[in-house]
C-alpha cells in the first residue's frame, strides 16, 4: 500500500498548532518563536515531510521548471551544453523538462506547445536545422514565457541567444590551412538553413580573400547531397586539393574514409580541419584538427541569460559571441610557403 505522504496539517495536529504556524516556521516566515520553529523543523525531518510543488507554484505562479529544446541527447556537443545549463539551474533550484527535437519542425513545434502546457518558467532551445518557420517560437514570447536561444538563432526572432562566433572560428582554421601552403581548400558545408552553416561559410571565403586566392566554387559541397561521397572523391582525384575545412568533425571523417581509399596521406598530402572537437577528434588516426565551439560555457551563460529574464522580465536583451577556440591535432602538416 502506498504511504501517505505528510502534510502540514499532520505537523500542526501533533504539535497541536495551527497549520499557518507550521507553514511560517517551514518557510521561515516570522511570529514563530525559535524554540517552537525548531520543534517543528525537528518533527518535519522526521516524518519525511517535503512541500508540495503544486502547491508552492500557485502560490508562487512558478513552477520551478524549464523547458530545453535540443536536437539530440547523443551529440557530445549537446550533452555538454546540457551539463552546463544543469550546472546553473539546479543551483538556483530549477528542474529541466527536456525534449529533442531529431531535428525535425514539426516535433520542435510539439515540444514547444508541451512545454508551454507545462507552464514552465522559460525555454531554452536550439533551433532544428530543417526549421524555415518561427511562429512556434514568436507564440512563447508573446505568452510571456522567456526564451533564450543557444548555438543557433534566428534574426527573425528578437529574444537573448548565446552562440559561438562561427565566422571567425572558420577564418582562423582556413587561415591556418592557407599560412602553412594550402592553396586548393576544399569545404564542405553544413544544413542550408542554419545560422552556424553561412557564418562558417562566410569565414572560409574571407580567409581565402586575405590570402589572394580565388573562391572556386567546385570545391564547395553540400553535406546534405546524397552523392557527397563521391563529390568528396571526384575532388580529391580531379583537382590537387591539399587541404580541406569542413562544416563537422564527422564530415572531416568522411574525408578520412576516401583520401584513404586514394591512398591520399593526411597530413603529407592533404591537411584536414573539422569543426566542433567531439570525441571523434580524438580517436581518429592521425588525431583530427578542429574549432572548439566552448559549448559548456554556452550552456552556462544561455541558463543565466534565461534566468536574469525571468527574474527581470523588463531587463535589456543579452546576446553572446563565444570565441571559437582552433585546436590543432596531428592532420595538419605545417609547410613553409614556396618563394617565387
Amino acid at each position: 500500500m502506498k504511504k501517505k505522504r505528510t502534510s502540514i496539517t499532520d505537523i500542526a495536529n501533533a504539535l497541536n498548532v495551527t497549520p499557518s504556524t507550521v507553514s511560517r516556521a517551514l518557510n521561515g516566515g516570522g511570529k514563530v518563536s525559535e524554540k517552537k520553529r525548531l520543534e517543528i523543523l525537528a518533527l518535519a525531518k522526521n516524518l519525511g515531510y517535503r512541500p508540495n510543488p503544486i502547491a508552492k507554484s500557485l502560490l508562487e505562479n512558478r513552477t520551478h521548471t524549464i523547458g530545453l529544446i535540443i536536437p539530440e541527447f547523443t551529440h557530445h556537443f549537446y550533452s555538454r551544453m546540457l551539463a552546463g545549463i544543469e550546472s546553473v539551474t539546479s543551483k538556483a533550484g530549477y528542474q529541466l523538462l527536456i525534449c529533442t527535437s531529431n531535428e525535425k519542425q514539426k516535433q520542435e513545434i510539439k515540444s514547444t506547445h508541451a512545454l508551454l502546457d507545462a507552464r514552465v518558467d522559460g525555454i531554452i532551445a536550439t533551433i532544428s536545422k530543417m526549421n524555415d518557420k518561427f511562429e512556434h517560437l514568436q507564440e512563447v514570447m508573446d505568452s510571456g514565457t522567456p526564451l533564450v536561444l543557444v548555438d543557433r538563432f534566428s534574426e527573425e526572432i528578437e529574444t537573448p541567444y548565446v552562440i559561438s562566433d562561427d565566422f571567425n572560428g572558420a577564418f582562423t582554421a582556413v587561415d591556418f590551412l592557407c599560412q602553412n601552403g594550402c592553396r586548393n581548400i576544399l569545404h564542405i558545408k553544413g544544413p542550408e538553413n542554419l545560422s552556424t552553416t553561412f557564418n562558417r561559410f562566410m569565414g572560409f571565403k574571407e580567409a581565402l580573400r586575405k590570402h589572394k586566392i580565388e573562391l572556386n566554387e567546385d570545391l564547395i559541397l553540400e553535406s546534405s547531397d546524397p552523392n557527397l561521397i563521391e563529390n568528396i572523391r571526384s575532388c580529391l582525384k580531379d583537382f590537387q586539393i591539399d587541404g580541406a575545412f569542413t562544416y563537422s568533425d564527422y564530415l572531416a571523417f568522411e574525408i578520412y574514409k576516401v583520401a584513404n581509399d586514394l591512398n591520399i596521406s593526411i597530413p603529407n598530402q592533404l591537411s584536414v580541419i573539422g569543426y566542433a572537437d567531439e570525441p571523434i577528434s580524438t580517436y581518429l588516426s592521425p588525431t583530427l584538427s578542429t574549432v572548439n565551439q566552448q559549448p559548456f560555457e554556452m550552456g552556462v551563460t544561455g541558463a543565466q541569460y534565461l534566468l536574469n529574464k525571468i527574474n527581470n522580465p523588463e531587463i535589456e536583451l543579452e546576446f553572446k559571441n563565444l570565441e571559437a577556440k582552433l585546436v590543432i591535432r596531428e592532420s595538419c602538416m605545417k609547410r613553409k610557403l614556396q618563394i617565387q
